[in-house]
C-alpha cells in the first residue's frame, strides 16, 4: 500500500470572501461547495479545476487565521511553504502571470528542470506556484537549477501550445 496522489489541500485564511473571490477570479478554480459554520468551526469553501478534476475539491478555504505569515523564504512555524497548481500549456502559464500580475500577486518567473514556474501570492500572502510539467523525457535529477523564465526561449523549443501533464493524460 502506498500513497497514490494528494487528493486536496485546506488553507487557513483570514478573509474568506477575499480569498474566495482570487482562488475562483484570478487562478480560475471552480467553487463547488460551502460548508455553512457549525458550532465552533468556520464557513469553508471548496474550489477545484474547472472541469478537469476527479476530486470533490482540490483546494478549501476556512477563514480561522488570526496570525501573518513571515516573508517569502524567512524562518516560519512547520508548516506549508508553497501550494503548487498545473497548467497545461506555456501559453496557459504565461497568462496565468498576467493574472498574477493584474492582481498584484505576482512574485516571479523561474526555469527549473522538471517544470516551467510562475509564483504568486494569495490575499493572505501564501506562496503559490503555477507550474507547466516540462515532458517528462527532458527531466533531470541529477543537475537541478533556478533560473529566470525565458518565455521566448522556451516557446521556441516546445511551442506555446504543447500539452503536458494532466492536459495530456498523464498520471498525476
Amino acid at each position: 500500500m502506498s500513497i497514490r496522489r494528494v487528493n486536496h489541500v485546506v488553507l487557513s485564511v483570514s478573509d474568506l470572501e477575499a480569498s474566495a473571490s482570487f482562488y475562483r477570479d484570478v487562478l480560475g478554480l471552480e467553487l463547488v461547495s460551502t460548508l455553512p459554520a457549525q458550532d465552533n468551526f468556520k464557513e469553508m469553501r471548496f474550489f477545484r479545476s474547472a472541469g478537469e478534476s476527479t476530486n470533490h475539491h482540490d483546494i478549501a478555504i476556512i477563514a480561522n487565521a488570526t496570525l501573518p505569515l513571515p516573508g517569502w523564504g524567512q524562518p516560519s512555524a512547520p508548516g506549508v511553504f508553497h501550494i503548487a497548481f498545473e497548467v497545461g500549456t506555456i501559453d496557459e502559464l504565461e497568462d496565468m502571470g498576467d493574472r498574477l500580475k493584474a492582481a498584484n500577486a505576482f512574485m516571479d518567473y523561474i526555469d527549473q528542470p522538471m517544470h516551467l514556474s510562475v509564483y504568486g501570492r494569495d490575499p493572505d500572502g501564501i506562496p503559490l506556484e503555477i507550474v507547466w510539467r516540462i515532458p517528462n523525457a527532458d527531466w533531470t535529477y541529477d543537475d537541478l537549477w533556478r533560473r529566470p523564465l525565458d518565455f521566448d526561449a522556451v516557446k521556441q523549443r516546445w511551442g506555446g501550445s504543447l500539452a503536458t501533464g494532466s492536459a495530456a493524460g498523464e498520471p498525476a
